[in-house]
C-alpha cells in the first residue's frame, strides 16, 4: 500500500511520459476529467485509486437533497410528503366506520321510574316555606326545640302542656296563626305569579298523572287565576242563576234544602225553558275549548324549550 506521497511521486513520473503511446482513457477517469492524459495499465488502478479517495464537493458546500417528484395527471408534481399525506388520508376513507353505541331497551318498571322522575319536574311540588297556620302549629313550632328525647315522647310533653294552656294564651297563639295564614296566601300568590300561567298549567296536568300513578284518590292542584276555566253544562248554569232566588223564597231553608228545591224546578221545566241554559253551555264550551289550546300550545313551547327534544313525558 504506497503513502500519499509516494502516490503523488508515482504520478509524476507516469506523466512526464507524455510521448509513449497508449490507449485511449478509460474508466472512471476519463468521464470525470475528459482533457486527462493517457496512463499506461499499471498506473491506471493508482490513479483511479487516488481519485476516489477526492471530496465530492468542496468544503463547507452543504449537500442539498432533491424532492422526489411525482407527475400529477394535470400536468402539475407532487412532492413524495404530500404523496403520502395522500395515501393517508384515502387510508382513513378506507376505514371502517365506527359502531354506534345500541341504545338499552328499558323494562317497563324502569320506563315508569324515568317517567315519574320527569313528572315531579313538571309538579313545580317544591313551593315558598309555609309557616304554621294552625294555633296547634305554633304551639307545637314553639316547644319542639325546648323538648329533649324521642319524638313520640317530645308529642307527648307538648300535648300535655298544650291542654294546660289557659286561655288568653290560645287567643295569642290564634292571632300568630291567623297572621301566618295571611303570609302564607300572600307568598303562596306571589310565587304563582312568578311563574308564566302555561308552567302552572303543566304543573296541574303532572300531578294529576303523579296521583294517578300513586293511585292516590286526592290531587292538590295549584290554584291559579289566569287559567281558564271549564265549561258548566246546562243545569249549573240553572243553579247558578236561581240560588239567591230560591234563598230568599225558603227563608231558614238549609243550603241542602234549597238544592233540592231547585232540583225539582229543573225536572219540572220544559225543553224549551232548558233550552236558554243549553245555548249558553254550547258557547261557554267553545269558548273554553278555544282557551286551553291556546294555553296547551303554549305549555307545550314551553316546557320543550325547559328541557328539549330528550324529554319523554309529552302533554
Amino acid at each position: 500500500m504506497l503513502t500519499a506521497i509516494g502516490r503523488a511521486a508515482a504520478r509524476r513520473v507516469l506523466l512526464s511520459n507524455r510521448a509513449a503511446t497508449s490507449p485511449p482513457t478509460q474508466g472512471l477517469l476519463a468521464s470525470r476529467l475528459p482533457n486527462a492524459p493517457s496512463l499506461p495499465a499499471a498506473g491506471r488502478a493508482l490513479s483511479i485509486s487516488a481519485w476516489m479517495r477526492w471530496p465530492a464537493k468542496a468544503p463547507g458546500v452543504k449537500k442539498t437533497k432533491k424532492a422526489s417528484t411525482t407527475t400529477t395527471k394535470k400536468g402539475g408534481t407532487k412532492t413524495a410528503a404530500a404523496k403520502k399525506k395522500t395515501k393517508k388520508a384515502t387510508t382513513k376513507k378506507a376505514a371502517a366506520p365506527k359502531k354506534k353505541k345500541v341504545k338499552k331497551e328499558l323494562t317497563p318498571e324502569e320506563k315508569d321510574k324515568v317517567d315519574l322522575k320527569q313528572l315531579k319536574k313538571m309538579a313545580l311540588l317544591k313551593g315558598p316555606t309555609r309557616l304554621p297556620g294552625s294555633l296547634w302549629a305554633v304551639y307545637v313550632a314553639n316547644n319542639m326545640g325546648a323538648v329533649q328525647g324521642k319524638l313520640t315522647d317530645r308529642m307527648k310533653v307538648i300535648s300535655s302542656g298544650f291542654a294546660q294552656l289557659p286561655k288568653s294564651e290560645k287567643e295569642s297563639l290564634r292571632s300568630t296563626a291567623q297572621s301566618n295564614q295571611d303570609s302564607n296566601k300572600l307568598a303562596h300568590q306571589q310565587w304563582v305569579n312568578s311563574h308564566p300561567v302555561e308552567a302552572i298549567y303543566i304543573a296541574n296536568l303532572a300531578r294529576r298523572r303523579i296521583a294517578r300513578k300513586a293511585n292516590k284518590p286526592r290531587v292538590y292542584l295549584i290554584h291559579d287565576e289566569r287559567l281558564p276555566k271549564r265549561a258548566s253544562s246546562p243545569y249549573p248554569l240553572f243553579i247558578k242563576s236561581r240560588f239567591s232566588q230560591a234563598k230568599s223564597q225558603n227563608g231558614d231553608a238549609s243550603s241542602k234544602e234549597t238544592f233540592r228545591a231547585i232540583s225539582e224546578e229543573w225536572r219540572s221545566m220544559s225543553e224549551s225553558e232548558k233550552q236558554p241554559f243549553k245555548e249558553a253551555a254550547t258557547l261557554e264550551s267553545a269558548k273554553s275549548s278555544a282557551l286551553f289550546k291556546e294555553i296547551k300550545e303554549k305549555a307545550r313551547v314551553y316546557w320543550k324549550n325547559q328541557e328539549g327534544s330528550a324529554r319523554r313525558v309529552s302533554l
